[in-house]
């Protein structure tokens, strides 16, 4: 266990993404769980160690299923949600009409979580160049104020919005996007938030299936990521280990980052990550081996900017 950053809360190295359970999500999924999946995901996870749950209120039914497997009322549980995602399409509104959707999110993820009061929320920053966080943050302070939410923190893309919101001082986690294939955050960001006791989530450990088996489903467009995956692939055979359980390695060797997200409606990938965790850091020679995997462009590694994959 370890405590994310300033927030004193407790969570496990490996915590639960819940896109899947909400929406059909992934290399080549097209199908969305049943509510039977869902729930049982949810609390094999929890029965297995995990503390640490993520979701989003533009997950689809993510947040209504995990408000009905009851998981969010047990005390060793943290839940953390995201609002604020229709920024991305209407990143000018502001004032009054800016807090009625700040809210409406925040009293729909209350509902559906069956939590009067959200134990974290992070905003859904998907855009590389908002970085003006001061009307956000005065409608996020309203929010604590009337006691709707215990902590904020942000999730971002880039280098600027993160940084950003550090040097706010406002915000208390950081969820990122950090891999062996995208690293580009190692040299400013994850230094920064460790610096300043930002609590970081590490989300795509796995790149969207992309340092899985499901590598071989990428298109040719894809071509130097599949590639540089198979690179990877083949490090993890010499090691003896599966090229999930070495991303999940490769992420946990950051001292950033206190936990990283697995999305999965399968109970065994659980499992395996929680094991993979509690074999510990990878040694240098391998990180050093693995940071040659990098890829710097954006069309690559952002799965935002990849093809239709059927």
């Amino acid at each position: 266990m370890s405590i994310l950053g300033s927030t004193h809360l407790e969570v496990s190295p490996i915590g639960l993404g819940t896109v899947e359970i909400g929406l059909p999500y992934g290399i080549g999924v097209k199908n969305l769980p049943t509510e039977k999946e869902a729930e049982a995901i949810l609390k094999t996870a929890v029965d297995l160690g995990v503390t640490y749950i993520d979701t989003a209120r533009s997950y689809g039914v993510a947040e209504e299923r995990i408000g009905k497997s009851g998981i969010a009322k047990l005390d060793n549980i943290v839940i953390g949600t995201k609002c604020g995602q229709f920024l991305k399409q209407e990143p000018d509104l502001s004032g009054p009409d800016l807090e009625k959707r700040i809210r409406a999110d925040i009293d729909t993820s209350r509902k559906m979580l069956k939590q009067d009061q959200l134990q974290l929320v992070q905003f859904h920053n998907e855009l590389d160049d908002f970085t003006n966080y001061k009307e956000l943050i005065e409608i996020f302070q309203k929010l604590k104020d009337e006691g709707k939410v215990a902590r904020f923190g942000v999730a971002t893309r880039g280098e600027a919005a993160p940084l950003a919101a550090y040097a706010s001082g406002f915000f208390e986690t950081s969820q990122l996007a950090y891999n062996i294939l995208d690293q580009r955050l190692a040299q400013t960001v994850l230094p920064q938030a460790q610096a300043k006791n930002i609590g970081v989530i590490n989300r795509s450990v796995l790149l969207k299936g992309a340092l899985t088996k499901a590598a071989d489903k990428l298109p040719d467009q894809l071509a130097p990521l599949k590639h540089n995956a198979q690179q990877a692939a083949e490090i993890a055979a010499k090691l003896g280990l599966q090229l999930p359980e070495l991303a999940i390695r490769f992420a946990l060797s950051h001292p950033a980052v206190s936990t990283i997200l697995i999305g999965t409606i399968a109970p065994e990938h659980v499992k395996t990550a929680l094991a993979a965790a509690a074999a510990g850091p990878l040694d240098q020679s391998t990180l050093d081996q693995l940071q040659e995997l990098a890829i710097n462009d954006p069309n690559q590694v952002d799965p935002a900017n990849w093809p239709h994959i059927a």
